[in-house]
């Protein structure tokens, strides 16, 4: 069992243009993927569009918004909006989840998993938490040795991921809802 904790996982500074917000695979196709370490078996792959927290969009100088994601469909779907505003520009984003990651049903796949973030939570560990939430997203790391509890930071998925040998085609290509994705990851098991 896991200590009682704000922030399951997090991304710093993927970049916005890795992401295939609208693929021609259908609305419900795009995926938001982070990956954990680089071989089998410890690799792991999980999609973060549905999971619960908040965001911070970057431009090329300072952080220009943060946002808070809730309900049914999550941090992907706030920022898929933002793909297409013409009011922000962004390059680079952040994204803390208040859901845990758990171990998936397909060979080197997670899932979020929703939780009630708060429930259990002392208001000592949310003001532990959002302090190490702010050191990390704003770079202050060596401010001092504050960390999260128990998230862990996935590093994004990216094209070049997809190219020959690379670790995108190492996942079960089941798990991939993009058409093209998956025929990449097929790929490399034929």
């Amino acid at each position: 069992m896991t200590k009682p904790h704000l922030v399951g996982a997090y991304g710093m500074f993927w970049d916005r243009s890795e992401v295939d917000w609208y693929p021609g695979s259908g609305p419900a196709a795009w995926q938001l993927l982070g990956r954990l370490h680089q071989r089998k078996p410890i690799l792991r792959v999980c999609d973060f569009r549905r999971a619960q927290g908040f965001y911070i969009l970057f431009d090329d100088f300072r952080a220009s918004y943060v946002g808070l994601a809730r309900g049914r469909y999550g941090i992907g779907a706030r920022l898929r909006k933002h793909s297409v505003s013409k009011r922000k520009v962004w390059s680079r984003f952040c994204w803390f989840s208040f859901d845990d990651v758990v171990d998936g049903s397909l060979e080197s796949w997670s899932r979020v998993h929703r939780r009630a973030a708060l429930r259990n939570i002392s208001s000592e560990m949310v003001l532990r938490e959002c302090e190490a939430l702010l050191i990390t997203a704003l770079g202050t790391g060596d401010q001092n040795q504050m960390r999260f509890q128990e998230a862990r930071r996935w590093e994004q998925l990216r094209r070049e991921d997809f190219l020959p040998g690379g670790l995108g085609r190492k996942a079960e290509a089941s798990g991939y809802t993009d058409r093209r994705l998956r025929d990449l990851a097929e790929q490399n098991r034929r």
